[in-house]
């Protein structure tokens, strides 16, 4: 009996199984992304439940973040894209990073024709540092130069991460395109000042940090703008360069000077956060005042040092000293020092105090009149004459004074007429005090007193005495009697008959020796009045009382008296 043939898929199940399988791979579609289910990770490769007799095999990579670690486990569902069929080990290669182009794609196609931001993952610094390759579903170029406003120092830094961009261009046929994240930047940066020009006002108390230091001021961020704070509004003290007070980085807090909106400028100031210390400077620093404060700066001509925040005085180098002028200023103070010092001048109009450290001490004059005395006479060296003033070196360091009136006691038109200089003098002090120079009064007609004391005793009104022509004036003859002692003869008392100012000065002789009466004289005023006509007078009366004597009665008149000379004769 001959049995019946079974079906062969019956009699063979395996081949059945493989029929279907087969069809079941032929039946793919490669186009259409579908949902799987994680089965299993195993090594480099994740198996993934597609819904098919075959499972698909998924490269582990796809599925690793940025730091290399892959947060997905068996369970999760994902969507992938059938790739190819591998036959001969009889599973589907899929694609998450396929599904994840295509998506990509059609985002940015999407985002290119709305002109709309995109979020993207910078992933790789491309060679020469052209640019960066950034993820967005698909692989986009980043140029350097868009990658922010300012230039990128170190791009490494900014591997892995995200940023929005704005798609400038595509490349259909690359599937590629070109972003910027500087657009959106500039976006944003033009939206803030916008807006921060809105909120802010003239007054205003703002914070901001330090970006920038030029020679003339600090820029400040405002947060989206920069303020400027010039070099004047940082300190009411003396600023040379705003890197003395300022420093890149540094956090301020400064008030709104001036807004330009049109040109989206903003003035800012520091120091009038403050009141000026300045307004009641005579008050603090009046001069005389003496006070601790620190060296902050040394130039050649002295030192810089800081009364208080915003005041600086000038302590100049010939005030460092009594002894002369220092050949530098660091022989006698360093930047950091801490010192007394004595306010000598001040100008709140200019904004300047002068400051003195030898003021501290007492002067050499002041040491010189301790040791001498009024009415002491003392030598010295006529250093220097002024039209109403002779300088006369003392000692080294001290200088006397004489002033035009008390050289002589009669009227001189300058002190050359009487000493010149390199001249050793003797001169009488006439003071204890200082005069505003710190100069020692001095005098030299006093010295004078005993010899003017001296005539006076010796000489009275009526007596004759030889004078020297010295010059004649509108109002008389000023003649000389000694060095120290003037006499004056007037217009009426030259002769008997009236004369002009240029019959007097044609009659006489600058230095001729003549005879004078003296008419009066003052010796508290040192003063003495001459007369040449009564000298004739004098000279006629004695030569009347010499005839006379001689017993001739026959002679009774001056006109005898001349007739009988003349017959003499």
């Amino acid at each position: 009996m001959v049995e019946p043939k079974e079906n062969s898929n019956a009699q063979n199940p395996e081949d059945f199984s493989e029929l279907i399988k087969d069809y079941d791979l032929k039946s793919i579609d490669y186009e259409t992304p579908v949902e799987g289910k994680i089965v299993d990770l195993i090594d480099d490769k994740v198996v993934v439940d597609i819904g098919h007799k075959t499972e698909g095999i998924l490269d582990k990579e796809e599925l690793t973040d940025w730091d290399g670690e892959c947060h997905f486990k068996p369970g999760d569902l994902i969507t992938v894209i059938p790739l190819k069929v591998n036959k001969r080990e009889g599973y589907i290669t899929v694609s998450k990073k396929e599904v994840d182009k295509r998506d990509g794609w059609d985002k940015v196609h999407r985002a290119h024709e709305k002109n709309i931001s995109m979020l993207g993952k910078i992933v790789k610094v491309l060679p020469e540092n052209k640019g960066f390759s950034v993820d967005m579903g698909v692989d986009m170029f980043l140029p350097m130069s868009h990658a922010d406003l300012k230039k990128i120092k170190k791009p490494q830094k900014m591997l892995g991460k995200e940023y929005w961009f704005k798609i400038t261009r595509l490349n259909p046929k690359e599937k590629t395109g070109v972003v910027s994240r500087k657009v959106i930047l500039e976006e944003e940066k033009k939206e803030k000042v916008k807006n921060l020009f809105n909120t802010l006002n003239v007054g205003d108390i703002v914070k901001g940090v330090v970006t920038t230091i030029t020679d003339y001021g600090a820029f400040v961020n405002l947060g989206g703008v920069d303020g400027l704070i010039h070099r004047e509004n940082i300190s009411y003290g003396r600023v040379n360069h705003p890197k003395e007070k300022l420093r890149k980085g540094d956090e301020v807090e400064a008030i709104i000077l001036e807004i330009e909106k049109d040109k989206q400028k903003i003035a800012l100031g520091i120091k009038q956060k403050y009141p000026d210390p300045w307004i009641d400077i005579e008050a603090k620093y009046p001069v005389g005042h003496r006070l601790v404060a620190k060296v902050t700066k040394i130039v050649d001509f002295g030192a810089f040092i800081e009364l208080e925040d915003g005041v600086e005085g000038l302590l100049h180098i010939s005030d460092l000293t009594w002894d002369g002028k220092p050949s530098s200023v660091e022989e006698y103070v360093a930047v950091g020092d801490k010192l007394w010092v004595q306010v000598i001048e001040l100008s709140k109009e200019e904004k300047k105090i002068k400051l003195g450290l030898k003021q501290l001490e007492m002067r050499p004059e002041e040491k010189y009149i301790q040791n001498h005395n009024p009415g002491e006479i003392i030598e010295g060296v006529v250093n220097k004459i002024l039209k109403s003033r002779v300088f006369i070196g003392l000692e080294e360091n001290v200088e006397g004074v004489v002033k035009i009136s008390d050289i002589t006691y009669f009227r001189i038109d300058s002190p050359k007429e009487y000493l010149k200089e390199g001249e050793k003098i003797k001169a009488i002090i006439i003071s204890d005090d200082l005069d505003q120079n710190y100069k020692v009064k001095l005098g030299i007609k006093q010295l004078s007193d005993y010899e003017w004391k001296d005539f006076f005793r010796k000489n009275k009104p009526g007596n004759i005495i030889t004078i020297k022509v010295k010059k004649a004036t509108e109002q008389g003859i000023i003649t000389e009697i000694s060095k120290n002692i003037e006499g004056f003869v007037k217009i009426t008392e030259v002769e008997d008959k009236k004369l002009t100012y240029d019959e007097v000065a044609d009659s006489i002789k600058t230095g001729e020796e003549r005879e004078a009466l003296i008419t009066h004289t003052y010796p508290e005023k040192k003063r003495i009045y001459l007369s040449f006509r009564a000298v004739h007078r004098q000279r006629e009366r004695e030569d009347i009382e010499k005839y006379m004597s001689t017993g001739n009665e026959s002679i009774t008149t001056i006109g005898d008296l001349l007739e009988n000379e003349i017959k003499n004769k």
